[in-house]
């Protein structure tokens, strides 16, 4: 035996290489990460086939009477016109044509009562200018544009630009002009005497008129009841009174006779054009949309 095999079995000295030894765990961690990953997939299969399950399912039918909401359509895409070219019309809906329809009648109905106001302002400040002595050409033109039509407003044209003596103006005249009437009353004839010449031609410097008596036909009666209504305002019932005077009487009026047949002629014509306007104003107002 050599030095070499007695040192092979000479025992250890340390007291901790005599204890048993212990088997490694590097098998059993192999083994358990094997079962587990086997249940992992396991349960992973399981999990898919239900989802695949659900997804094959129909969709669940909404009950009858039951709304759902609609899905939002898509947009419709904006292409723009090609130029010169104008883009299509939009069609209205039925309520948008009511609407449309609607506003139109109550522009229209508002046009029209404008224009009626309009006319009854004209007509209403053409009487008060007529009533005057001066010209009004302007307040007649104003009565024209809202009134094309008035053949009342067309005949008024020729008195506007110098307007018409009023009915005070009238009255103030009367006694002057009846006074001459008077003296043209006593005019001599042709087979009067030297006397009755001689008083005619002192007429002519102091006129002696009779105005307190109207009892009678004669001239001086006459003129007294004419003049009476002039000053009430009454022109055609003097007109009419004048009538009964003689040729030569008479004559002497000629020129304030025309000027009170033109004061009749306009106060007439500007109450009709007053009373049109003011019917088709009362018109609108009663007939609303």
């Amino acid at each position: 035996m050599t030095a070499q095999d007695t040192d092979d079995i000479t025992p250890p000295r340390d007291p901790a290489a005599f204890g048993r030894r212990r088997p490694g765990l590097g098998v059993a961690a192999i083994a358990a990460l094997c079962v587990i990953c086997v249940l992992l997939g396991f349960v992973g299969a399981r999990v898919t086939r239900l989802l695949d399950g659900d997804r094959d399912q129909p969709a669940p039918q909404p009950a009858a009477g039951q709304v759902t909401a609609a899905e939002p359509s898509p947009p419709v895409p904006y292409s723009p016109p090609l130029a010169g070219q104008a883009p299509a019309p939009v069609a209205a809906t039925g309520a948008n044509e009511a609407i449309e329809a609607r506003l139109a009648q109550l522009e229209a109905s508002q046009r029209r009562t404008l224009g009626a106001a309009g006319a009854a302002l004209a007509a209403s400040a053409l009487a008060d200018a007529a009533q005057t002595s001066q010209p009004f050409e302007a307040e007649l033109s104003a009565v024209e544009r809202v009134l094309p039509l008035s053949a009342d407003a067309r005949a008024l044209r020729p008195l506007a630009a110098t307007g018409v003596p009023s009915r005070a103006v009238l009255a103030d005249e009367f006694s002057a002009v009846a006074a001459r009437a008077s003296v043209e009353a006593r005019a001599p004839g042709e087979s009067a005497g030297l006397l009755d010449r001689f008083l005619y031609s002192l007429s002519a410097v102091v006129t002696v008129r009779r105005v307190g008596s109207t009892a009678g036909n004669g001239p001086d009666a006459l003129l007294a009841r004419a003049e009476g209504q002039v000053a009430e305002g009454d022109l055609a019932g003097a007109l009419a009174t004048l009538k009964g005077l003689p040729p030569r009487s008479a004559q002497a009026l000629d020129g304030w006779r025309a000027r009170a047949r033109q004061r009749l002629a306009l106060d007439q014509a500007v109450s009709t054009i007053r009373a049109q306007a003011l019917a088709e104003l009362a018109a609108t107002d009663g007939v609303r949309p």
